[in-house]
């Protein structure tokens, strides 16, 4: 990979995880310009990781559900 900043929203999650276990292996070897773009491709990671965790998400609701507030017993 000779261009330096590349954008990590441009490639497949499997593309994704490679080039970053690759970049890190370098930046551990001491490579300076290396550790930029691993930590890069990692945040791009973490952030769709989290954003699939988030979608399937919806929220309940229970036939017990009020619209008092929960500190109010009566």
């Amino acid at each position: 990979m000779s261009e330096l900043n590349p954008n990590p929203g441009n490639f497949s999650d499997t593309d994704l995880a490679e080039l970053a276990h690759h970049w890190r292996a370098r930046a551990l070897r001491g490579e300076r310009e290396a550790f930029g773009l691993a930590q890069s491709f990692e945040v791009e990671q973490r952030r769709r990781l989290r954003d699939s965790f988030y979608v399937d998400l919806e929220p309940v609701t229970t036939e017990y559900q009020t619209d008092r507030p929960w500190w109010k017993f009566w």
